[in-house]
C-alpha cells in the first residue's frame, strides 16, 4: 500500500466564485409556496429559512476561514483498494495503544466531529487527564467531501474493509475503536463483525449512538413490539429520501448537480427534521448558518452530492440492516441514545440480542447529530467507553 499523502483543503477561487453565482441565479420568485397549519417546515425546506441561509452564503459566510479552521489538523490522502480516502488524522496526548475513528453519515460529513477531535486527543485542555488522550481518525466516506468517487457504490461492508485496512496497513494501528451515527453507526457494526481481532481485523470495540444493523432475532416480545410500533410514523413518512437515493439516484443526480440551493435545500430539509428542536427551538439555534454551511460545501464544492448517495444502493444490496439469524457482535459495543433521533429509542434488551453491550446511555436532549448538538454529551459518554476499553485490555 502508497504511503497517504499531506493533504490541506484549497477550494479554487473560481469554485467558489461559480457556486455563488448560482446562488444569485436561483429562480426565487418560480418557487411556488406549499405551507400547511402555518408551518413553512411542513412539506420540505422551508422558503424564508432557505432564503436566510442563501444570503448568509453570499453575505457573510467565509469558507476561507473554514478552511483555516480544518487545516490545522494533520491530513492525509490515503490510497486503499484504489480508493483515494481523505483523512484527519491527529495524534493524541495519550499512550498511542489504540485509535479512535470517527465515522459520519448523510447528509453529513467528517465537519460533524471537528470540534470534538481536540477533546478526544488532548483531553488536558479541557480540564482532563492527559493519559485519557487517544489518537483520532476522521476519514471521508468514499464519494463525499475531498475522498474520491468511487467507480462504483460501495456499501457499509465495503466502507469496513477499507476502514481496517486504512487504520492497520496506512496508518499502523494494531487496534482501533470504531464509532458512529447514521451511515457510520453500520459501518462500525460491519467492523466488529468482520474486523475484530479474533478475525485478524484491528476493530477491537465499536460505539454507536444510533440502531441502524440488527439481527434477526425471532419473535418480538412486548418491549420490542412497542419499539416497533413508535417507529411506524418513520417508516410511513420518513423514508421518501432514502428509497430516493437506493432506487433512482441517477435522477435526482440531474435535478441536484450544478444546483448548490437544491443541494442545500435536500441537506438542510434532514437537519431539521433529525435534530432536537423541541420547546420551539429553530433550526439555528441548533445549529449556526455557519456549521450547516460548511457541511454542505463538503457536498456542494467538491460535486460530491450524487455520489454521496450511491451509499444506500450498495447497502441494500449488502443487506446490512437486517443480518440473518443468530448474528452476534461479538467486540465490546457501547451505545448511547438520544431522544430525537431518526427513530425512537431501541430497549436495552433488544440492542443485547445483536451486541455486546457493555455500556448503555440514555440522554435527555439531543438528536441524529449527536457530536454536533451535544458535544460535551457525546464526548463524556465516548471517552467513558474508551476509557472502559482500555481498562478491559488491561
Amino acid at each position: 500500500m502508497p504511503a497517504p499523502t499531506p493533504f490541506r483543503i484549497a477550494v479554487p477561487d473560481a469554485t467558489i466564485a461559480a457556486i455563488h453565482q448560482r446562488i444569485r441565479d436561483f429562480a426565487w420568485d418560480a418557487m411556488p409556496v406549499l405551507e400547511e397549519h402555518g408551518d413553512p417546515w411542513s412539506a420540505g425546506a422551508s422558503i424564508p429559512f432557505m432564503r436566510a441561509l442563501c444570503d448568509h452564503w453570499l453575505n457573510r459566510f467565509d469558507w476561507r476561514a473554514q478552511e483555516t479552521a480544518i487545516n490545522r489538523f494533520p491530513q492525509v490522502i490515503a490510497n486503499v483498494e484504489g480508493q483515494d480516502i481523505h483523512v484527519l488524522h491527529e495524534r493524541g496526548s495519550g499512550p498511542h495503544d489504540l485509535a479512535l475513528v470517527l465515522t459520519h453519515g448523510w447528509p453529513g460529513s467528517i465537519v460533524e466531529f471537528l470540534h470534538v477531535i481536540d477533546r478526544f486527543a488532548h483531553p488536558e485542555r479541557f480540564g482532563g487527564a492527559a493519559e485519557d488522550g487517544i489518537d483520532v481518525v476522521v476519514p471521508a466516506l468514499p464519494g463525499f467531501g475531498f475522498s474520491s468517487r468511487p467507480a462504483s457504490p460501495i456499501g457499509p461492508r465495503g466502507v469496513a474493509t477499507l476502514w481496517d485496512r486504512l487504520l492497520r496497513e496506512a496508518l499502523g494501528y494494531q487496534r482501533y475503536i470504531a464509532q458512529g451515527g447514521d451511515w457510520g453507526s453500520m459501518i462500525s457494526a460491519m467492523a466488529g463483525l468482520h474486523h475484530s481481532p479474533a478475525q485478524g481485523g484491528g476493530c477491537t470495540a465499536i460505539h454507536l449512538n444510533m440502531f441502524g444493523t440488527r439481527a434477526d432475532s425471532g419473535p418480538p416480545n412486548d418491549e420490542e413490539r412497542a419499539f416497533e410500533q413508535r417507529c411506524q410514523p418513520f417508516l410511513r413518512d420518513g423514508r421518501a429520501y432514502s428509497e430516493t437515493h437506493r432506487t433512482t439516484p441517477q435522477t435526482l443526480a440531474y435535478a441536484m448537480t450544478d444546483n448548490p440551493v437544491a443541494q442545500a435545500a435536500w441537506i438542510v430539509d434532514k437537519f431539521h427534521a433529525w435534530s432536537d428542536l423541541r420547546g420551539g427551538k429553530d433550526l439555528r439555534d441548533v445549529h449556526g448558518l455557519d456549521t450547516l454551511l460548511c457541511n454542505l460545501m463538503f457536498y456542494v464544492a467538491t460535486g460530491s452530492f450524487a455520489t454521496a448517495t450511491w451509499i444506500y444502493r450498495a447497502a441494500h444490496t449488502e443487506g446490512v440492516r437486517q443480518l440473518p439469524p443468530g448474528t452476534r457482535i461479538d467486540v465490546p459495543t457501547g451505545f448511547a441514545s438520544f431522544p430525537c433521533e431518526i427513530r425512537p429509542r431501541p430497549p436495552r434488551g433488544l440492542l443485547e440480542k445483536t451486541y455486546n453491550l457493555v455500556r448503555f446511555s440514555e440522554f435527555d436532549r439531543g438528536g441524529h447529530f449527536a457530536a454536533l448538538e451535544q458535544p460535551d454529551l457525546f464526548v463524556e459518554d465516548v471517552s467513558a467507553f474508551i476509557r472502559q476499553i482500555r481498562g478491559l485490555r488491561g
